[in-house]
């Protein structure tokens, strides 16, 4: 599996994008971003997101892991070993599980959201390391996921 090592978080992007009215394109994401004073490692980064109709803060996410995901981003066996063990799920992928997710909402029901929408033992894995706190929103999670992956 290959890791996405994000320049800048899915969290604190999304920090920039407070006040999109999702569905919204990536010009939408851009000017909201602008708006907000965003720095340019997040322009950046918007600025090579797909240019395509986004539904919420995990299709920004996602698509966010797909361009840092390409085949020279591929963990080396040095860093794989550095890390303890091999990447095998993203944040994205994770995200993917949470789905239909109603924030504020704590450890625990994230883990069960996770459960419903049959993640698999990997994934459950990790929500079951991360930080028993209260989550606001996806970004939340991804910060908390950041800090076990």
């Amino acid at each position: 599996m290959v890791e996405a090592r994000f320049k800048v978080s899915p969290a604190v992007v999304e920090k920039y994008l407070a006040g999109v009215d999702y569905p919204a394109s990536r010009q939408d994401l851009i000017d909201k971003a602008k708006k907000n004073k965003a720095d340019r490692d997040v322009m950046d980064i918007l600025d090579n997101l797909p240019d395509q109709t986004y539904h919420s803060p995990i299709d920004v996410s996602k698509a966010m892991a797909r361009e840092e995901t390409g085949p020279t981003r591929a963990p080396t066996e040095e860093r794989a070993a550095e890390m303890g063990k091999k990447a095998s799920v993203s944040v994205a992928q994770v995200q993917k599980y949470l789905r239909g997710m109603d924030y504020p909402a704590g450890k625990k029901e994230v883990v069960n959201q996770a459960q419903k929408n049959n993640a698999p033992g990997d994934v459950l894995d990790i929500l079951r390391r991360i930080k028993d706190r209260e989550f606001h929103s996806a970004a939340d999670v991804s910060k908390a996921l950041g800090e076990v992956m």
